[in-house]
C-alpha cells in the first residue's frame, strides 16, 4: 500500500465513505423508530447498501489500498443530533424519515458532484450503481406510508 493514492483510490474511498456513514445511519435510525415497517425498510436499505459496501471494499483493495473507516466521532454526533431533533417532534418516526429523505437528496447532489472523479470504468460503474441506488430509495421513502399509533 503506497502513502499516496492515485486518483482512482481517492474517488472509490470517497463513495466507500458516503455509501459506509448511509449504512451506518440507516441502521441507527432503524434502532430508533417505533413503527415495525419503518424499520424494516431502514434495515432493508442499510443491507443493500452494505452489499454495495462490499463490493466498494474488493474494488478498492484490488487497486492495492484499503477501505478507510468513517469517522466514528463525527457519525456518533450526527445521529445524536437527529436522536434529539426526532425526540421533540410529536411524529417520531416521520420526523427520522424525512431525515433519511434529506439526507439522500443531499447524497444524491454529492454523487451529481463527484461523477466525473475518476475517468476508470470501474469507479464510473460503481458510482452510476450507487447513484441508481440513492434514486431509488428517496422514492422508497417519499412513498413509505407511516403506521398509524
Amino acid at each position: 500500500m503506497s502513502i499516496l493514492r492515485s486518483e482512482l483510490q481517492v474517488a472509490l474511498q470517497a463513495l466507500h465513505r458516503m455509501a459506509q456513514e448511509s449504512v451506518d445511519h440507516y441502521h441507527d435510525a432503524a434502532e430508533f423508530v417505533d413503527d415495525e415497517d419503518t424499520t424494516c425498510l431502514f434495515n432493508r436499505i442499510a443491507d443493500e447498501r452494505e452489499d454495495f459496501v462490499r463490493q466498494l471494499n474488493a474494488a478498492i483493495r484490488d487497486t492495492g489500498d484499503l477501505p478507510a473507516a468513517p469517522d466514528a466521532d463525527r457519525e456518533a454526533g450526527e445521529q445524536l443530533i437527529h436522536r434529539l431533533h426526532a425526540l421533540f417532534t410529536a411524529d417520531q418516526t416521520q420526523d427520522v424519515l424525512e431525515q433519511r429523505r434529506k439526507a439522500e437528496l443531499e447524497l444524491a447532489q454529492q454523487l451529481d458532484g463527484n461523477r466525473s472523479d475518476a475517468a476508470d470504468d470501474i469507479y464510473r460503474r460503481l458510482h452510476d450503481t450507487f447513484s441508481r441506488h440513492v434514486d431509488d430509495t428517496i422514492v422508497l421513502l417519499n412513498k413509505h406510508p407511516v403506521s398509524p399509533r
